[in-house]
């Protein structure tokens, strides 16, 4: 049967990744879709997938989930997501019409460039929720994971109006707020709101860590403040690296932004009273602006 001009309701979605963000998706389509295959090389977490019913069904095998999909979503690590569109021409859509691929991968740019690649099958549109934990699993799955997040699309020259529109219906379905932008674009701005954040988490750490070698004592006067910055530091590292390495340049260009930010702070320091209360207001003004909420809790 056609799917061309059907709503998500009418659509079995294939998600291939039943982890976090994998199992949340589903969990946050249940009731919204025709069904839900899980694609997932891990047996246990297919069994826990089933007997929660998160998933209608679930395989190891990419070709039969493909088999099944109307709408593919590829919800693993980067590298693993890059991996999964090269064996795409080796599986078989089982409609004639193309199918509608997304991702929900963290970094854009190298992965829209291998969806490009694809054959006429298969017509895609890059993806990234800007949401998350810092555990994994399916065991830590919610359905409210997405709900208020942007999710951010990253459509290819020749994503189609279908495939475009259903990846927005699935986005809105599962509470987020879509927003569309160039894959660079997205991997620019990522690296100094996501990426940057964590090196400078893992920075933070060190520093202290140095200095309790010849003073553990110091760890003893660990406040909120440092756990709450630097909590990002205890992600995933095998998953971040998989981010880092994909996004270099523009990492690079945020740590060379980040080091000028600190170098006008040092120099404030070294500046009269107010000169430091000016830098240091404007800074809070503009964090207070940005984040209103935030600000009255403070």
């Amino acid at each position: 049967m056609s799917k061309r001009g059907y709503p998500l309701a009418e659509h079995h979605v294939t998600i291939v990744g039943l982890g976090l963000m994998g199992g949340s998706l589903a969990l946050a389509l249940r009731g919204k879709c025709a069904g839900i295959t899980a694609v997932d090389n891990n047996s246990h977490a297919i069994s826990d997938g089933l007997k929660r019913g998160v998933i209608d069904r679930g395989t190891e095998s990419l070709s039969e989930g493909v088999g099944h999909a109307d709408l593919l979503v590829l919800a693993t690590p980067v590298s693993a997501i890059i991996n999964l569109l090269a064996q795409l021409s080796q599986c078989k859509p089982r409609s004639e019409i193309a199918l509608s691929v997304m991702d929900l991968g963290s970094t854009k740019a190298e992965i829209t460039a291998k969806m490009a690649t694809l054959p006429a099958e298969y017509n895609c549109i890059g993806g990234h929720p800007m949401c998350g934990k810092e555990s994994s699993g399916i065991a830590h799955a919610n359905a409210k994971l997405y709900q208020n997040a942007t999710f951010v699309l990253t459509s290819l020259e020749n994503t189609s109006l279908d495939t475009l529109n259903l990846s927005q219906e699935l986005v809105i379905a599962v509470g987020a707020q879509p927003l569309h932008m160039e894959a660079d674009r997205h991997d620019r701005m990522v690296a100094l709101t996501s990426h940057l954040p964590y090196l400078l988490a893992c920075s933070l750490v060190a520093a202290v860590e140095e200095y309790g070698k010849a003073d553990p004592v110091i760890w003893d006067l660990v406040s909120t403040g440092f756990r709450d910055t630097t909590r990002v530091a205890a992600s995933n590292v095998t998953m971040l690296i998989d981010i880092l390495r994909t996004n270099k340049d523009a990492v690079r260009a945020a740590l060379r932004q980040q080091r000028r930010a600190l170098e006008s702070l040092e120099t404030a320091l070294d500046e009269d009273e107010p000169i430091l209360h000016d830098t240091l207001a404007d800074i809070r003004r503009n964090y207070r602006s940005h984040f209103p909420q935030a600000s009255k809790e403070t």
